[in-house]
């Protein structure tokens, strides 16, 4: 998913302190909600393979290693959160496969897309849930056939309608979109709702969402965040994130920055890069945490290395000061270049740099160049 919090109004490094940025919630619901859907083609070519009934009618690693610092949860976080805050791994949401060994979702994990949709299909038209929700998830993003997401959306419906969780979500996602079928807010609310219930923790980020927004359902912050809170145990990135931003502004639920330091680590540790960078300002800090210089920089590292221009710009400046790290000129000139390419401006790094000698200017650009070619 692409970041959901956009932290970039940002201040400087002032008085032994990293500046933070202010973030706020997203504001449009397409930004939060498609990533799913983000990227695939809008045509609709023949060849695809309607459900039953249709027929019937004719018819895709962090250069720091250091292990973080461990935020002990606060009592407001169940045993469940703090064991996925300690092991650094966020389990990924759970996918509708049968019980037992399937070797229609084996091949289709093997990218193997044109066995799974032959014993898929095979499967599907004798009413086997797993195989229509599979068959759906082929046509939506056109894998082993053409892509077509009206037929997947019939496919979908036809798991719906059996109760199916992930088919819920992925259908939502289409009527959400406008794909496939009509834009239907409110049914993709619906449906929505329906996967939440079944403990589907995108299904329940995305309702939570549509409630912050008041789209399609009445404006409710309080909703809103038991949705992203439920999301979040679960393990999604994207709601761990939210939970932090509400935590830290007071948003639907009391503000508190232990909370909020606890769900940007959790964030963060899920891959959630804003959080990263937001987690390594609260450490270097200390805000709402013990101040920890040294994991704030790695936290501030593990953010450029994965693009943030202000995590570049933060890392620089510890370089430059020797602040959580050992100073290095080099190193310093090498991320403020790369943060001021990517429009983050800093006049003091800028005065930093020109003062510097000129083979550590040099061997600064030299390493920048190297990490634009990804060597």
């Amino acid at each position: 998913m692409p970041a959901t919090i956009a932290p970039m109004q940002c201040e400087t490094f002032r008085g032994g302190r990293i500046g933070r940025c202010a973030p706020s919630i997203a504001g449009t619901a397409g930004a939060l909600l498609l990533a799913v859907v983000a990227g695939l083609w809008l045509a609709l070519p023949a060849g695809a393979v309607a459900p039953p009934a249709a027929r019937s009618a004719g018819v895709e690693q962090p250069a720091a290693t250091v292990p973080p610092a461990e935020l002990t949860p606060p009592a407001d976080v169940p045993a469940a959160a703090e064991a996925v805050a300690t092991d650094g791994e966020a389990p990924p949401d759970p996918v509708a496969k049968p019980a037992e060994p399937d070797i229609a979702y084996a091949a289709f994990d093997d990218g193997r897309f044109l066995e799974a949709l032959a014993y898929a299909t095979d499967r599907a038209e004798t009413g086997d849930v797993a195989a229509q929700t599979l068959l759906g998830m082929l046509y939506q993003d056109g894998l082993g056939v053409p892509r077509n997401a009206a037929t997947a959306a019939s496919w979908f419906e036809l798991s719906v309608a059996k109760g199916d969780r992930e088919a819920a979500f992925l259908l939502g996602l289409l009527y959400l979109a406008g794909d496939g079928v009509p834009r239907d807010h409110k049914r993709a609310a619906e449906l929505f709702q329906m996967a939440a219930d079944k403990g589907q923790a995108m299904a329940a980020f995305n309702l939570g969402t549509l409630y912050l927004e008041g789209k399609a359902v009445p404006a409710d912050l309080t909703r809103a965040a038991a949705l992203y809170r439920q999301a979040a145990d679960a393990g999604n990135a994207e709601a761990q994130y939210a939970m932090a931003v509400l935590q830290e502004t007071g948003r639907g639920v009391p503000q508190d920055e232990m909370l909020a330091s606890f769900w940007y680590g959790r964030a963060a540790r899920s891959g959630h890069v804003d959080a990263e960078l937001e987690y390594g300002i609260r450490l270097f800090n200390g805000k709402g945490i013990l101040k920890d210089e040294h994991q704030a920089v790695v936290w501030l590292a593990r953010a450029a290395q994965h693009g943030n221009p202000v995590a570049m710009n933060r890392l620089a400046r510890a370089l430059a000061h020797g602040r959580g790290v050992e100073e290095s000129a080099v190193e310093a000139g090498k991320w403020h270049l790369i943060a001021r390419r990517r429009g983050v401006a800093d006049a003091w790094l800028d005065d930093y740099f020109a003062r510097q000698p000129q083979d550590v200017r040099h061997k600064a650009a030299d390493a920048a160049a190297l990490w634009w070619t990804g060597r």
